[in-house]
């Protein structure tokens, strides 16, 4: 698999770190307010998934890994490109200890919500996108990239100070060449900018002017912004956090939003591998 220079600037200039989980030559990019991870609880898992992060990616690319690595039978985190791959597209939720798990194969609400997403924006994109049921395993790591605002992963963030501070020092990382590169970004992230960075925050990031909420009857914003550069074009969505029920009505308008703006600057959806 090859991947662009400006994947390989970031990666050889952080020697340490966390840049993100997916296919780097997507031309989608979640962003997220922070890992849901409890790094205190869970020292080990954060070790392997956020601060150890770059290494991984040295590798990878280092070696020209691809998705031929990709098991979708083993039952642990697994490659950056493809973390998780055994999780289906359902919902898992309560706990054996409670006597009220459901969707044990299933992956948590975010990710649900990140491929529902994907779904209808490749649904209206191609035409041969089958519909995907509840025993697919999720592809939407394939199609998009995963990054977040902090890496500092807390329990609550909202309360701390790091992760504050953690969304500063990140601003050089994101608002590198290969992050700016992506022609379509879904900032699923609330109002956590406003609350820890100011309104400039995407602005600062991704260079993107801010169009303007386009409101719904379901949600009272949606925010977009666009930066129409002719040979490097962006279109940036704000949303709240997927963490919770999103009607699908308003991944609808969503996914028409992006396809739109696709087709309008003649944007190639498809990752090239």
């Amino acid at each position: 698999m090859k991947y662009s220079d400006e994947f390989k600037a970031l990666v050889n200039y952080m020697l340490d770190g966390y840049i993100g989980h997916g296919n780097p030559n997507a031309k989608i990019l979640f962003l997220g307010q922070e890992p849901a991870i409890d790094r205190e609880a869970n020292i080990e898992q954060y070790k392997n998934e956020i601060a150890g992060n770059a290494g991984q990616w040295r590798n990878i690319v280092s070696n020209g890994i691809g998705y031929e690595s990709v098991d979708s039978s083993i039952i642990e985190f697994g490659s950056l490109l493809h973390p998780w791959a055994n999780q289906k597209f359902q919902v898992r939720s309560g706990s054996e200890e409670a006597g009220n798990l459901k969707g044990t194969e299933g992956t948590a609400r975010t990710w649900y919500n990140y491929q529902k997403l994907i779904n209808k924006i490749f649904e209206l994109y191609l035409k041969d996108r089958k519909m995907m049921t509840k025993e697919d395993h999720l592809d939407f790591h394939r199609l998009s990239f995963h990054t977040d605002m902090s890496d500092a992963a807390y329990k609550s963030h909202t309360e701390s100070v790091d992760g504050k501070q953690s969304v500063v020092e990140r601003v050089s990382i994101l608002s590198s060449d290969f992050f700016r590169n992506f022609p379509i970004v879904i900032a699923a992230v609330g109002h956590f900018p406003r609350e820890t960075y100011g309104d400039e925050y995407f602005g600062d990031i991704f260079n993107v002017e801010f169009l303007g909420n386009e409101e719904t009857g379901l949600y009272k914003w949606m925010n977009v912004s666009v930066r129409n550069e002719v040979s490097n074009p962006m279109l940036l969505i704000h949303t709240p956090q997927f963490s919770s029920s999103i009607s699908d009505r308003y991944l609808d308008q969503i996914a028409k939003r992006v396809v739109d703006y696709a087709k309008e600057h003649n944007i190639n959806l498809m990752p090239e591998e």
